[in-house]
């Protein structure tokens, strides 16, 4: 007599309980493909630095600390009357005219600011006779880029801010940076009046140093350092 075995669905549920592990486990690995390889780009930016943003309040309670301060400062210097302050939304657009000012606020979402400047003690000190730095927050850090673009850069767009010339719009400063000077005859004096300008940017944050004095005094790369300084001072801010 022959025995009938009954089958089970028990055997082909395993099976097909593996077949759903393995679609599984082949779809996660394609995930972190994707993560590693198709935005590796991104990632590696944020390791650098270049990702996240700084916290608005923790920059702004601190913001008066970044801008560059006679302390700094190789030469005696003195600060400027009413130079050292706040520089909000409302004092931007005075300083740079309505058209530009709000357009650029809205575009970029600028939040908030400080600005210093300095003049040289010694009259013969081999050092730029004027220093200016201010530093800016905004919302985020594409706004803060956006701030450095052709189309909103206020040295592309504000006439009186013209440079003679662009030194460098990759400079090696923060994220984003650009370098750029201007030059005149000091009438009757017999020398060259220099200025030279670095703005970069660090997440959300842009700074903008410049300094003049005549030939030989200033040049891209002691404003480059002053950068520098300013920059390590806002990157505390991650730690």
């Amino acid at each position: 007599m022959t025995q009938q075995v009954q089958t089970t669905p028990q055997g082909s549920n395993k099976s097909m309980l593996l077949i759903i592990l393995a679609l599984v486990a082949v779809i996660a690995l394609g995930i972190a493909a994707y993560l590693v390889f198709g935005t590796g780009t991104q990632l590696i930016s944020g390791a650098l630095g270049g990702g996240g943003e700084i916290p608005q309040d923790q920059f702004i309670v601190k913001m008066n600390t970044f801008v560059l301060r006679p302390a700094d400062m190789e030469y005696a210097y003195n600060i400027d009357a009413g130079s050292d302050h706040r520089q909000t939304n409302a004092q931007f657009i005075s300083e740079f005219g309505a058209g530009y000012g709000k357009q650029f606020v809205q575009a970029t979402g600028r939040q908030d600011g400080w600005n210093v400047a300095m003049q040289r003690v010694g009259l013969y000190d081999f050092t730029p006779q004027y220093i200016q730095s201010r530093v800016e927050i905004y919302s985020d850090a594409s706004g803060a880029s956006t701030a450095l673009s052709d189309e909103w850069f206020w040295a592309y767009n504000v006439e009186s801010l013209t440079p003679d010339q662009v030194l460098d719009k990759s400079c090696s400063v923060g994220n984003d940076c650009i370098s750029y000077m201007t030059s005149e005859a000091k009438a009757g004096a017999g020398a060259i009046s220099e200025r030279y300008d670095v703005v970069t940017r660090y997440k959300n944050v842009v700074i903008w140093v410049y300094a003049k004095g005549q030939q030989g005094e200033v040049s891209e790369d002691l404003v480059l350092q002053y950068a520098q300084t300013m920059l390590d001072s806002v990157k505390a801010l991650d730690n």
